[in-house]
């Protein structure tokens, strides 16, 4: 609760009557005031003012980031999807599992956390960091955060017919082109996938994969 003008008076009154001495002993509360008394209550009042000035101006440090969730549910999806898909390219079955992020900060993290020191088969999985651009790297997998949709549909064109499984979050990606959306459903997070798309990026979806889902396109 806030302290009122009253209130702070009282309080700067008390603070000098307990550091301000004169030659005649203590000065009290209610006593003439002398021209050292006043100079002490003035920088009293300073000194009670000044801290909340510094508080309103330096700027708040971040606060830790509490989990997301989501993140880390879109994450355990990314790594479990992966191991359930047959990528028909031999030169994608070699080398680094890789694993392209645009947006999703968390999502980033959460995979570097938890999942880049595991493989999917034989290949070590990397995850990247990839610039805010629809010119992407050759990777496995495509997560395209909701901050960046707009960089889809040339992100669509420039994949055609790329070993590329392109993943996103939003309302009718399967019909422009994506092989994985993930959905709420009753606040629940799910995925929902199009084995035309899969076809047409040399991806084999495993039965597995496809009874889990919370939605096929055929």
């Amino acid at each position: 609760m806030q302290r009122t003008n009253a209130q702070r008076s009282i309080r700067i009154r008390l603070l000098c009557s307990v550091f301000v001495r004169s030659d005649k002993g203590r000065v009290w509360w209610g006593a003439k005031t002398t021209p050292r008394t006043e100079t002490v209550l003035r920088i009293v009042r300073i000194l009670l003012i000044t801290p909340c000035f510094m508080f309103a101006a330096v700027p708040q440090q971040p606060r830790e980031a509490d989990k997301d969730t989501t993140a880390m549910l879109q994450a355990n999806y990314l790594y479990n999807i992966a191991k359930l898909v047959e990528w028909k390219d031999a030169g994608m079955r070699s080398g680094n599992f890789v694993i392209g992020i645009i947006g999703g900060g968390n999502l980033y993290q959460e995979l570097i956390k938890q999942y880049s020191t595991r493989t999917i088969g034989k290949q070590p999985i990397e995850v990247r960091k990839l610039p805010k651009s629809a010119d992407v790297e050759r990777c496995h997998m495509l997560f395209v955060g909701r901050s960046d949709l707009a960089l889809l549909p040339e992100i669509y064109k420039k994949l055609q017919g790329q070993p590329t499984m392109v993943v996103s979050e939003y309302n009718g990606a399967l019909d422009d082109g994506a092989v994985v959306n993930f959905v709420k459903v009753e606040n629940l997070l799910k995925y929902e996938m199009s084995l035309a798309n899969a076809q047409k990026h040399g991806l084999v979806m495993g039965l597995t994969l496809k009874n889990l889902a919370h939605r096929v396109e055929e």
